[in-house]
Parts: structure tokens; C-alpha cells; sequence
């Protein structure tokens, strides 16, 4: 038997991550604590790594926007009525009709500050700075009957987990070994930019064919007139991504279901079908704006941009001046050569098989036959020998949910009113088990 730490504290439902899956399930507690009367003591806590829950803070660039309608925000597609939506931020905010005069997206920096505009709403629920180290089982008889959650500083013990802590940068292989202040994941863009203290390395390579890839070297290129990049693409370079409105019927509540419904090698295929509508591919506007930027250098004579298309890396050194990258086109097997001063990688996110916090909940995880967690249709991890408890993935369940399940805000709201129906439906009598 291992009971829960005496020193702990008991939640009801405790969630990692406090980004945009964590806050539209801290709507809907909220939602549904003040239909009852007020804020339930102990019945929700967010644990966040973060200071704040900035959106995506490394890539605030100067004009950029958000890819998606503004009602698909933390809560519009599960209830309009909301207390929460961007609608009722705008209005709070004196803008509601500035906005509907706009003709564009929401930016970034707006779509960032509705996310701690809601945030500030609901800090009650949320403790911030707040690592968490570990998830151990909680044990009676060799049955998992609750989740042992520690940190610096701070243990919690509940039968209702939700990780809501986001898909991990991809990094590829070969740059591992040279991760640091030079070589670094877009997601840390800005922090990197601002540790150069204005100091700016001249001659960089960029990695992707997706938007932050784009967004970097426009941001890179734009802040001197000397630095040079070097974008490195496996395919032909930078494609619109699929913006008709029939491709991305795929975001529709329905067709989640109908994602789910199919075998693993329909869903493969399906996917492929459909990732154009949210990989590898950058906005109108910010494929017009690299064109027209190696367009207009080649009229007057200079190259700050250049596309170095159908290539992969051979190989990547670090030399004295910087990094040596060997890189050969895939068709001709021409090798090309450059020295660079950094580099960035623009190659989006990935979701494990297992993430890594549940490594100490092993014996415990039903997996299928590649190994990957088995999820429902409600985003509940199956369990082999527990007695009650709820483990979701809020935001982690790509393979089995489909594309909207990734980096977008498509089922962000959706997905949050799912998992807290599944936990009233299958709800577990609320007891410190500590006691």
C-alpha cells in the first residue's frame, strides 16, 4: 500500500498547464461552479510551469495574426453565453465595434492579451511558477487510487488528473548535440533575440516550411539590413496552407467524430489528406511578403533571403566562425555549403507516445499495439487495475482525435466541455483519501 503523502493536499480535479487547454477547462468549472452558487474550495487547480499563461510570448511578432475565426476562442463553440468569449473581452475592453471595422484577424499581441484577460478572470484556480517533477501512483492493494503530483515546493493528491501541458518542440536529431544560445526551437525566438542584447548574428539558417518559420526570417530580416538567411526546405519552399473552406470542414465537431470512428490505418490516411489545413504551410500575406522581399533585393542588386529548396542536411558542424552545414539537393545530390552564425528551427511540435510525466504510472497504462496510450472518445486515458480514478489528455490525443487535437484552437473549447461531462458521468466520490 502506498497511501497519498500526509504533507500533500487534496484536489478534486487538478490539471497541468494553464495555456489555452487549461484555461477553456477552467471556464467550464467556473461556469458550472457559479451555476451552483460560487467557487467550489478544492474543486479545481491548473498547475503552470510559467510565470504567466502568455500565449506563444516568443513569437508576439510585428504584424502577424491569428490563423482562425475569432468564435473559436476558449469557450464560443461550447457555450456563445459565456462570460469568457472574445466577444465579452472586447466589450469589456471598449472595442467590440472598432474591431467589427477592422477586416482582419485578430493579431497576436490581441489574441495574447484576451488569453490573459482571461486568465486574470480566473487566477483563483490557477498556481503559477509551478513545475511539475512527478506523478507517482497512489496505491491500495495494487490498485491505482489516486496521482501523487509534486513539484518544488508544492504536493498535491487527486482522482481526477487532466494534462493539459502542450506538445513538445520537435527537434531534430541532427541539432540536439548544438542546442544552446545560437541553435535553438522558434518557441524560444524572442528570449534568444533579446540575450544578444543587440548584438544580432548576420548570417543564419532557419529550419521549416511552416509559419513560424516564415514569421522568423521576415521578423530576422527586418531587423538589419546585413543579416542574410539561408531557408532550408525538403519540398520546394514555402506553400500556401489549405485555407478553403470545404478542407477545413475537418475541424468540425462531426468530423472529429468521424475521425475517431476509423481504424488506425484509416486515420493515417485521413490524416495525410488533411494536414495541409495546419502543417507546412504559411498565410497569403506572409507568402507574398518573402516573395516580394527576393523579388524586390534581386531588382537592386542584393540576396538577404535565400531558398535552398528540395535539400537535406548532410551535415552540421560547429567551426570557429560560427556552424559549417553541408546540405544535398534530394534530386541531384548536389552538395552546397554554408557557414552560419545561428540557427533556428521552425519545425513545429510533437506529442509522444507516453509523455513523460506519466513514466512512474508504467504499470498502470493500457497501450496499444505501437505503444502509444489508449484514449477514448472523451480523452480518457484507459487504466488497468484502478479503482475510480480519471486520467484525460487535454490537447495530446492527435493520433487518436484527429488534427484539431495539435497546436490549434479549433477544439480548444469543444474538447474542454467533453472532458468535464466525462467526469460527471463518471464521477468518483469526492474523499481525501489522505485522511
Amino acid at each position: 500500500m502506498k497511501p497519498a503523502s500526509k504533507s500533500s493536499s487534496y484536489i478534486d480535479t487538478l490539471c497541468i498547464g494553464f495555456g489555452p487547454a487549461g484555461l477553456a477547462l477552467a471556464c467550464v468549472f467556473d461556469e458550472k461552479f457559479a451555476a451552483k452558487g460560487g467557487r467550489v474550495k478544492r474543486g479545481f487547480l491548473a498547475l503552470e510551469k510559467a510565470l504567466t499563461s502568455a500565449w506563444h510570448p516568443n513569437l508576439l511578432l510585428t504584424n502577424t495574426d491569428i490563423n482562425h475565426h475569432v468564435y473559436r476562442d476558449l469557450v464560443t463553440p461550447r457555450n456563445p453565453q459565456s462570460p469568457y468569449s472574445f466577444a465579452m473581452y472586447l466589450k469589456e475592453k471598449n472595442r467590440l465595434y472598432k474591431f467589427g471595422l477592422l477586416g482582419r484577424p485578430a493579431s497576436r499581441f490581441e489574441w495574447s492579451d484576451y488569453m490573459g484577460w482571461v486568465a486574470k478572470k480566473l487566477e483563483g484556480y490557477v498556481q503559477y511558477a509551478s513545475a511539475v517533477t512527478g506523478i507517482e501512483p497512489i496505491e491500495e492493494e495494487g490498485e491505482l487510487v489516486g496521482f501523487q503530483v509534486e513539484g518544488e515546493g508544492f504536493s498535491y493528491h487527486t482522482r481526477k488528473l487532466v494534462l493539459s501541458n502542450g506538445s513538445s518542440p520537435k527537434i531534430p536529431e541532427a541539432y540536439r548535440e548544438h542546442l544552446g544560445s545560437h541553435v535553438f526551437h522558434a518557441s524560444e525566438y524572442l528570449d534568444r533575440l533579446k540575450a544578444f542584447a543587440g548584438d544580432i548574428p548576420k548570417r543564419w539558417l532557419v529550419l521549416g516550411s511552416g509559419q513560424s518559420a516564415g514569421e522568423v526570417i521576415a521578423d530576422l530580416i527586418g531587423k538589419k539590413d546585413d543579416i542574410h538567411v539561408v531557408s532550408l526546405h525538403r519540398s520546394i519552399g514555402f506553400k500556401v496552407a489549405q485555407l478553403g473552406q470545404f478542407p477545413n470542414l475537418v475541424f468540425l465537431p462531426e468530423n472529429i467524430e468521424y475521425f475517431k470512428g476509423l481504424e488506425p490505418e484509416g486515420r493515417d490516411r485521413f490524416f495525410n489528406h488533411v494536414k495541409s489545413t495546419n502543417y507546412s504551410g504559411i498565410d497569403v500575406d506572409e507568402s507574398q511578403h518573402l516573395y516580394s522581399l527576393i523579388y524586390e533585393d534581386e531588382v537592386i542588386g542584393r540576396e538577404r533571403l535565400k531558398m535552398a529548396v528540395n535539400s537535406q542536411l548532410l551535415s552540421l558542424e560547429k567551426v570557429q566562425q560560427g556552424y559549417q552545414v553541408i546540405v544535398r539537393d534530394t534530386f541531384t545530390g548536389a552538395l552546397t555549403e554554408y557557414e552560419v552564425d545561428a540557427i533556428a528551427l521552425g519545425t513545429g511540435y510533437e506529442q509522444s507516445a507516453v509523455p513523460a510525466l506519466l513514466g512512474q504510472l508504467e504499470a498502470f497504462l493500457e497501450k496499444d499495439a505501437e505503444g502509444h496510450l489508449v484514449v477514448d472518445s472523451q480523452y480518457q486515458v484507459q487504466l488497468r487495475n484502478s479503482d475510480g480514478v480519471q486520467l484525460y489528455v487535454n490537447g495530446l490525443s492527435e493520433r487518436t482525435h484527429g488534427i484539431s487535437d495539435a497546436q490549434s484552437f479549433s477544439a480548444v473549447a469543444f474538447r474542454a466541455g467533453i472532458i468535464h461531462e466525462s467526469m460527471q458521468a463518471n464521477a468518483v466520490i469526492p474523499v481525501d483519501f489522505s485522511i
